[in-house]
């Protein structure tokens, strides 16, 4: 009995992940509305190519640019073409940065979407300050492993100058004093020794 209900639910288990592969199976070109079609015209020839998860994505893509206000077009075209002129590395990098916020739960994309929104919503001179914070930041998070062999890191030069604060005025002192020569010193005389006296008779 315990035998037949344990085979009974790995059966219905293998049969549930069986239809779960075949539901997420690639979309057609076909199936696509004319509209989606019109704006993922580019991509027709590699479409049966294409991963589910990216043929999704392209979709859901396709679905906002439908929804967008034509000024909010014009700023993802431009952000397109800004994408376009950068180079591969900083191309793989966005890239990977999506990567990890798609991965994100619904909670967290919101939470991000909200804090670019505000930043978005600031003053140019406030996003400036923020911006270049982080900058500075991000470059001292990356200075960070180099100093720790490096004996000249800021703290220990600082340390440095501390010491030599300390002693300039010991170096001036020396500085000041005229030079004396300093003859070899001569061995000195042995003084002679008498002999002790003859104890008295």
């Amino acid at each position: 009995m315990n035998m037949r209900t344990v085979l009974s639910t790995l059966l219905f288990l293998v049969m549930f992940f069986t239809q779960l592969v075949f539901a997420q199976e690639k979309i057609p070109w076909a199936d696509l509305s004319l509209e989606e079609r019109q704006i993922l015209q580019q991509l027709e020839p590699q479409w049966d190519n294409l991963s589910i998860e990216r043929q999704q994505r392209l979709r859901r893509g396709a679905s906002r640019w439908q929804q967008m206000q034509p000024q909010e077009r014009s700023q993802a075209r431009d952000q397109q073409q800004r994408f376009q002129s950068l180079s591969g590395r900083q191309q793989q990098l966005i890239n990977q940065r999506f990567q990890r916020f798609n991965n994100l739960s619904q909670g967290e994309q919101r939470r991000l979407r909200n804090i670019q929104r505000r930043f978005q919503s600031m003053p140019e001179a406030e996003r400036t300050r923020l911006r270049e914070q982080f900058e500075q930041q991000i470059r001292q998070n990356n200075r960070r492993p180099a100093q720790a062999d490096n004996p000249r890191t800021p703290e220990n030069q600082r340390r440095i100058q501390e010491v030599i604060r300390q002693n300039q005025n010991i170096l001036r002192q020396n500085r000041n004093q005229t030079p004396q020569t300093v003859r070899p010193s001569t061995p000195a005389r042995p003084t002679p020794s008498r002999p002790p006296a003859p104890p008295p008779r």
